[in-house]
């Protein structure tokens, strides 16, 4: 597409057109192009089904998303993690299992990817993965009856400081939770960490 305006530049220059009027057919070819690829448009449904699913992206799912019968992780919230101080991930169990759930464990760890200090960073890459790696575990013994659910408030005190440099920055993050010492979910993201 770059090609196509560079040659109307080129084209435009060598019948000496004037400049406004150059502008005006660059845009408009520009435009005509974006449209011909795709550029423009937004999400519109453009595979004509009118379910809603395009031809590009992912399409709707044929059946409704049916709870396994069994324990699962229901939902993870990270977004009040913080770095010096005790802070929470929520995190909701539904057991869908036929008998209660007595025990539960809850494991994330967090490895150092970029810290926001550039001589901290620096330093980091000089570590191993175990090195730039912490791990926190916890275990609950809360009953969660067959058809229940529960929320368990994660604290987890983050150190804002190693010796005495910050440790802001970028982790990867892996929480695995499991009921019954049997892993039912676990979730990967990467989380901006700050105090």
């Amino acid at each position: 597409m770059f090609y196509m305006i560079g040659a109307m530049y080129e084209f435009m220059n060598a019948k000496n057109l004037p400049a406004k009027r150059s502008v005006a057919v660059m845009m408009i070819v520009l435009v005509a192009a974006c449209f011909a690829f795709g550029c423009l448009g937004g999400d519109s449904d453009s595979n004509g089904s009118g379910d809603g699913a395009s031809s590009g992206g992912s399409k709707k799912p044929s059946k409704p998303w049916v709870p396994p019968e069994k324990p699962y992780v229901k939902s993870i919230d990270t977004s009040k993690l913080k770095l010096g101080t005790t802070s929470d991930a929520t995190i909701t169990i539904c057991n869908n299992g036929s008998e209660a759930i007595t025990k539960e464990k809850i494991v994330m760890t967090a490895t150092a990817v970029k810290l926001d200090n550039w001589l901290a960073n620096k330093a980091l890459k000089t570590k191993s993965d175990e090195e730039r790696t912490e791990t926190y575990e916890l275990t609950f013994n809360q009953r969660i009856e067959s058809g229940k659910s529960c929320t368990f408030p994660a604290e987890f005190d983050l150190p804002a400081k190693v010796s005495g440099v910050s440790i802001a920055g970028t982790y990867h993050v892996v929480i695995r939770v499991y009921a019954d010492d049997t892993l039912i979910g676990t979730r990967t993201m990467d989380l901006h960490l700050t105090t």
